[in-house]
C-alpha cells in the first residue's frame, strides 16, 4: 500500500512487470540507456552476471524530478527468518517509520520522495512558533534529514541539497550580514555541483534555492564509472560470442548493399528528373525568348540567325584578310623603303617642276621680248631704208654699268639718260628705305613679345628619340619615320607627356651626379620617396626650393618639404594666391600617381621656359648690316649728285651697285630669318595651346575620379619595360627550332607560321613575366661578377641545378651549350670591354625556349614553354622579391624602430658618405649616397663580417637594395661593375634591415625586436659617427 503523503501521480512505480527474456530486447548498455539486460538462467547458474547488472545501481544519475521515466527497480525478497509474529527488531524500526527505506534506490525514486516530504514539512514549520532559534530548528532538521538517508550511500544527493537549503536559509535569516555566507554558499555550490538545472525545471524559484535539480559531482564520477564498465563487459560479451558477431557483419553488408543499390536508384532517378526538367526549362526558354524577340524586333530568329551568319563569315573574310596582310608583311621592309624613295623622288620632281616652270614662263617671255625687238628692229630698217639715209640703231636696254660710260657721240642725249637713271635710282632707295627697312622694323617689334617653344621641341625630340629606340628593341613593330615635328607631341597621351617633360629636366639637374635619381619610369613607386621631386622643384625653382633642402637624406622631412612647397609656392602675377594643395606626404609615400601627376602638370603649366621669347640676335645683325649698307649707299647717291658734271665717276657708280647688292642679299637673309621664327614661334604657340588644354581637362579628369573612388590607369614604363623584357622571343630563334628539329621536314617556313608560333610563346610569357624577372633577378645578383643585372654561366648553372632540368634528354652540356649559344647569337650588343659576355634578360628568355624545346620534344610547340616554366622553374627556382621585404620594412612597429634610432643612423650615414677612399671620386661622388667599398668598410667595423656574414653576402645585399637597378639608360652605359653603384638612405636603412634577418636569424622573436636589438646592439656602438654641430 501506498503511503498517505505520496498521491499517486507522485509516487514512482517500484514493482516492475514482470517479462520474458523474449519480450525485452537485448540493446548495448550506454550512458544514456533506459534499458538494461534482464539477468537469465544461464547467467544465474554460470555465475556470470549480466552487462546491466554489473557493479552498482541505475548507471545513469538524474536529478529526483527528471526520473520517474527511468525502469523501476525488482523489490527485494523478504529474509527466510521472516515471521509475523516476531519482535521488531532495531533495524526494522526505520523500516517501519520509513516504509521505503528498504527499496533499492537504483534511479533515486527514494530520495525523490524524501525530498517532497522533507521540503513539505521544512516549508509549514514555522521557526517562531516551534523552535526558540534557528539554530535549533536548523539542527532538528538535519538530524531528520540524516535519519531519513541514513540506509543510504554517503554521501548522497539528499543529504547534501538539506544541508545547502539549511545554509541558504540561515543566510536570509542574518539578513545583511548574510552576503559573506551567500557567497561562501555559492563558491561550495560550484565545487560540488555539476551543473544548473534547465530553464523549464525551475518553477518560477531562484537558481540559488533549486538544490535538488542540482547534480553533485560524486553522482556524475559513479555513473560515469558504472557506464564505462557496462561498457566494457558488453564489448567482451560481444567479442566472445562469434555468431553474434558473424550475424552482425552480414546483416551489416545486407544492409550496405541495400543502402547502395536504394541509393543508385534515387541518384539514377534524380539525374532523370533534373535532365527532364533542364530539357523542358530550355525549350520554355527557347520559345520565351523567340516570343520575346519577335515581339521587340518585329521580326523571326530564323532572320536574325541569317544576319549573324553573314556578320560571321564578312569577320572571318576580315580575318583571313588581316592573315593576307600578316603574309605581305615579309616585303614590308622593302616595300616600305621603295615607298621612301619614292617619296623623295616625287618631292624632287616637285622641286623640279617648279624649277621647269619658272625657266619655262622666264623663256617665253623672253622668246616675246626677242619678237618684240626684232619687229622694231625691222621697223627701224624699214624706215632707214625709206629715207635713204644710214642713220644707227640705238639699243633700247643698257647695262647699268656703261651708264657712266656713253657709248655714242650724242653727249648730250646720254647724260640725260643717265641722269633720269640716276633719280630714278634715288627713288627706288627712298622707296626702299621707307618701305623695307621700316617693314622688317615692325615685324622684329611683333615678333619680339612671342615664344620661341624651344622646350617643346627639345621634349618632342627626346619623346622622338625613345621611340626610335624601342623601334630597334621591336623592329616587327618600328615604322619607318626618319623625321618628326611638334606636333608630334599632340597626338601622344598626356600621362607620357607629361613623364617624358619630367624625365627631361631630370636631365638637365646638376645637383645629383647619380644615374639613377635622373631615370623616372612611371608616377608611383619613382617618385615615392620624394627625392626625384625634390631634384625637379630645385631645376625649376632654384631659390624657392635651394640645395640644402635636395640634400636632406630624411624621407618623411624631404616629403613635408615638398608638401609646404605645394602650399606655399605663390603664383607669378598673383599677390597672395598660391597653388592648391594636390600632392601631402602620406599620398607621395603611398604611390598616389594621380596626385603626383596633377601637380606635375601644374608645373608643367607654370614652367618659365614654355614663355620664354624668340632669340632674334642672328635677324637683328642683318638689319644692322641692312641700315649700315643703306647709310653707304645715301653717302654714295649724295656724292653722284653733288657731282659738277653729268657725267658722275664710274667708281662710284660700281661702289653704289655693291652696296645695294649686299643690302640685298642681309634683306633676304634677315627675311628667311624672321619668317623662320614666326613659322616656329606660331607652330609652338599652337601646340602649347592645345597641350594645355589637354592637360586640363586631363587633371580635372582625374582629380573627378578621385571623389567618386575611380583609380584611372597611368602610364607606367617600368612595368611595360620588364614586360618587353621578359616577353620578346626572336622569330630567326624560332624559325631554327623547327626548321633543325630531327622530326621535322620542311626546309622552310613561311612567315605567319612563324609569328604565330611566336605569338603563342609570348602569350605563355606574358602569363608568367613577373616570376621570371623575379627569377632572373635573384640569380643574376649572385656571384657579383660584372653588372648585377645579367647572369653569369656560374649563375645559370646554378638555376639549372635548383630547377632540376637536367636528365636524360638535357645533360649539364646541353645546358651550358644553350647558354653560349644564346649568348653568343646576340648581335645587338657591343661588346666593349675585354670581359666575358653575360646573359641578358632577353638572352634569358631565349635560353628558356631552347631548353623548353629539348626537353619536351613530344609537347606542341607552343606548349613546351609552358610545360618547362609551369613543372620546373616555378616550383623549384629561387626567387628575388624585394617589394614583400620592403613592404615588412613600412609597418608600424618596424618604422618605429627607425625612427627611435633616425639622429644616430643618419650620423653614421653621414660619416660614412663623406668617406673618400679613392681621391678621383673626390669630386663626382655625391655626399648623400654611400658607395659599396664605404659600405663593407662600416660592417667590417660593426665586426660582422667573418662572425654572421661573409664579404659577398654584403655585397649580394647591396646590390639588390638598389631600387630599379635594371633600368638600361644611356647614363648606364659606362657602369659596368657593381663597385660603382650607390645607395641613399633609404636603401641604407634597407641594407640594414636585410642584414638584421642574417644576423638575429630567429623566427620566434617579431621582426621589429630582432631589427631593434640588432642597430642597438650592433651598429651604433660599433660604427662611427658624425658629430652633431654645436
Amino acid at each position: 500500500m501506498e503511503p498517505s503523503y505520496c498521491d499517486p501521480t507522485s509516487l514512482p512505480q517500484v514493482f516492475r512487470p514482470m517479462k520474458s527474456p523474449v519480450d525485452t530486447a537485448l540493446r548495448a548498455t550506454t550512458a544514456d540507456s533506459h534499458f538494461r539486460p534482464k539477468p537469465t538462467a544461464d547467467h544465474r547458474g554460470s555465475g556470470h552476471r549480466p552487462p546491466g547488472l554489473t557493479r552498482g545501481r541505475q548507471s545513469r544519475v538524474e536529478p529526483p524530478t527528471s526520473r520517474g521515466a527511468r525502469q523501476p527497480v525488482t523489490p527485494r525478497k523478504p529474509p527466510p527468518h521472516h515471521h509475523p509474529h516476531a519482535p521488531v527488531q532495531p533495524k526494522d524500526e526505520v523500516g517501519i517509520m520509513y516504509p521505503f527505506a528498504n527499496v533499492a534506490d537504483d534511479d533515486g525514486s527514494m530520495q525523490r520522495i524524501m525530498w517532497n516530504k522533507w521540503h513539505d514539512q521544512y516549508a509549514t514549520d514555522a521557526v517562531d512558533d516551534n523552535f526558540t532559534s534557528f539554530a535549533l530548528y536548523g539542527e532538528v532538521k538535519l538530524q531528520e534529514a540524516q535519519t531519513m538517508s541514513s540506509w543510504l550511500e554517503q554521501p548522497n544527493q539528499f543529504l547534501t541539497a538539506v544541508a545547502c537549503t539549511l545554509v541558504h536559509k540561515f543566510a536570509d535569516r542574518l539578513g545583511t550580514s548574510g552576503g559573506l555566507l551567500r557567497r561562501l554558499l555559492q563558491a561550495l555550490m560550484a565545487a560540488v555541483y555539476v551543473c544548473r538545472p534547465a530553464a523549464d525545471e525551475r518553477d518560477g524559484r531562484d537558481d540559488d534555492t533549486l538544490f535538488d535539480h542540482k547534480v553533485p559531482h560524486f553522482l556524475e564520477s559513479k555513473r560515469l564509472r558504472r557506464t564505462c564498465l557496462e561498457l566494457l563487459d558488453e564489448n567482451t560479451r560481444k567479442l566472445t560470442d562469434s555468431s553474434v558477431h558473424q550475424v552482425g557483419v552480414e546483416k551489416m553488408q545486407r544492409v550496405i548493399d541495400g543502402t547502395t543499390k536504394t541509393w543508385k536508384r534515387k541518384v539514377q532517378r534524380l539525374l532523370f528528373y533534373n535532365w527532364a526538367y533542364m530539357v523542358q526549362r530550355r525549350r520554355r526558354i527557347r520559345t520565351f525568348m523567340d516570343r520575346t524577340f519577335r515581339y521587340e524586333a518585329k521580326a523571326m530568329v530564323k532572320k536574325t540567325f541569317r544576319v549573324w551568319r553573314v556578320e560571321a563569315l564578312r569577320r572571318a573574310y576580315y580575318r583571313e584578310s588581316a592573315n593576307y596582310q600578316a603574309m605581305l608583311s615579309v616585303t614590308a621592309e622593302s616595300l616600305g623603303r621603295k615607298d621612301i624613295q619614292l617619296g623623295d623622288a616625287a618631292t624632287r620632281m616637285k622641286e623640279l617642276q617648279v624649277q621647269v616652270d619658272q625657266l619655262t614662263s622666264i623663256n617665253s617671255q623672253l622668246v616675246a621680248r626677242i619678237h618684240e625687238l626684232e619687229a622694231a628692229n625691222r621697223s627701224i630698217r624699214a624706215g632707214n631704208a625709206d629715207g635713204g639715209g644710214a642713220v644707227p640703231v640705238r639699243a633700247l636696254f643698257e647695262p647699268i654699268d656703261t651708264i657712266a660710260a656713253p657709248t655714242s657721240p650724242d653727249a648730250e642725249d646720254d647724260a640725260k639718260l643717265n641722269r633720269l637713271l640716276l633719280e630714278s635710282l634715288f627713288a627706288m632707295a627712298r622707296m626702299v628705305e621707307s618701305s623695307v627697312i621700316q617693314s622688317s622694323s615692325d615685324v622684329m617689334d611683333s615678333l619680339r613679345h612671342q615664344t620661341d617653344g624651344q622646350e617643346l621641341r627639345e621634349l618632342s625630340e627626346l619623346m622622338f628619340k625613345q621611340s626610335t629606340l624601342y623601334g630597334k628593341q621591336q623592329p616587327q613593330q618600328h615604322t619607318h619615320h626618319d623625321h618628326h615635328t611638334i606636333q608630334n607631341l599632340l597626338t601622344k597621351p598626356i600621362d607620357v607627356v607629361l613623364l617624358n617633360w619630367m624625365r627631361l629636366q631630370l636631365d638637365r639637374s646638376t645637383a645629383t651626379t647619380r644615374p639613377q635619381d635622373k631615370v623616372v619610369r612611371n608616377f608611383s613607386e619613382d617618385l615615392a620617396d620624394g627625392h626625384r621631386f625634390a631634384l625637379l622643384l630645385h631645376h625649376l625653382y632654384p631659390k624657392a626650393y635651394d640645395a640644402t633642402v635636395v640634400g636632406e637624406i630624411d624621407v618623411d622631412t624631404r616629403l613635408q618639404h615638398i608638401e609646404r612647397f605645394n602650399r606655399e609656392c605663390p603664383l607669378e602675377h598673383a599677390m597672395d594666391a598660391t597653388l592648391p594643395v594636390v600632392v601631402t606626404a602620406e599620398s607621395i609615400a603611398g604611390h598616389k600617381s594621380p596626385e603626383n601627376v596633377v601637380f606635375v602638370a601644374m608645373l608643367f603649366g607654370m614652367h618659365q621656359a614654355h614663355f620664354a621669347p624668340l632669340n632674334m640676335d642672328k635677324a637683328r645683325n642683318a638689319f644692322l648690316h641692312i641700315v649700315t649698307c643703306w647709310k653707304k649707299v645715301r653717302t654714295i647717291m649724295l656724292e653722284v649728285r653733288r657731282a659738277t658734271d653729268d657725267t658722275p665717276d664710274k667708281g662710284l657708280v660700281l661702289s653704289l651697285v655693291k652696296e645695294i647688292k649686299s643690302c640685298e642679299s642681309y634683306h633676304k637673309q634677315m627675311q628667311g630669318e624672321l619668317t623662320s621664327l614666326a613659322c616656329t614661334s606660331n607652330e609652338a604657340s599652337t601646340v602649347l595651346t592645345k597641350l594645355t588644354h589637354k592637360i586640363l581637362c586631363f587633371t580635372w579628369r582625374l582629380l573627378s575620379e578621385k571623389l567618386q573612388g575611380v583609380q584611372e590607369d597611368v602610364v607606367d614604363e617600368r612595368r611595360a619595360q620588364t614586360m618587353l623584357k621578359f616577353t620578346v622571343v626572336p622569330p630567326v630563334l624560332v624559325r631554327d627550332i623547327i626548321l633543325s628539329s630531327p622530326d621535322s621536314r620542311r626546309t622552310s617556313l613561311t612567315e605567319t607560321e612563324v609569328l604565330t608560333r611566336v605569338a603563342g610563346i609570348q602569350k605563355v610569357l606574358q602569363q608568367w613575366f613577373k616570376e621570371l624577372c623575379a627569377i632572373f633577378r635573384h640569380y643574376s645578383s649572385g656571384a657579383l661578377r660584372g653588372r648585377a643585372t645579367t647572369m653569369s654561366s656560374g649563375e645559370w648553372a646554378k638555376f639549372i641545378k635548383d630547377c632540376a632540368i637536367v636528365d636524360k634528354k638535357v645533360t649539364q652540356a646541353v645546358a651550358e651549350g644553350v647558354y653560349y649559344q644564346c649568348v653568343n647569337s646576340d648581335r645587338t650588343t657591343v661588346q666593349t670591354t675585354t670581359a666575358a659576355k653575360e646573359m641578358s634578360p632577353a638572352m634569358f628568355v631565349s635560353a628558356l625556349v631552347v631548353l623548353a624545346d629539348k626537353k619536351f620534344p613530344q609537347v606542341m610547340f607552343e606548349e613546351r614553354i609552358r610545360e618547362l616554366i609551369e613543372k620546373c622553374v616555378i616550383p623549384h627556382a629561387c626567387r628575388s622579391q624585394p617589394e614583400v621585404f620592403r613592404m615588412l620594412l613600412q609597418t608600424a612597429d618596424v618604422r618605429g624602430v627607425y625612427q627611435k634610432f633616425k639622429q644616430p643612423l643618419q650620423r653614421t650615414f653621414k660619416y660614412y658618405s663623406s668617406v673618400k677612399t679613392d681621391e678621383a671620386l673626390k669630386s663626382s661622388k655625391p655626399r648623400s649616397t654611400i658607395g659599396l667599398v664605404e659600405f663593407i668598410m662600416m660592417v667590417k667595423d660593426c665586426k660582422l663580417i667573418g662572425s654572421y656574414v661573409t664579404e659577398n653576402t654584403v655585397k649580394q645585399i647591396f646590390a639588390l637594395v638598389q631600387r630599379h637597378y635594371e633600368d638600361e639608360d644611356d647614363e648606364w652605359d659606362d657602369m659596368t661593375a657593381n663597385e660603382e653603384l650607390q645607395v641613399d638612405y633609404i636603401e641604407f636603412e634597407e641594407a640594414l634591415g636585410a642584414l638584421a634577418e642574417y644576423v638575429i636569424a630567429n623566427p620566434y622573436i617579431p621582426y621589429f625586436k630582432r631589427l631593434e636589438q640588432f642597430i642597438g646592439d650592433m651598429i651604433l656602438p660599433r660604427a662611427r659617427q658624425k658629430k652633431p654641430k654645436g
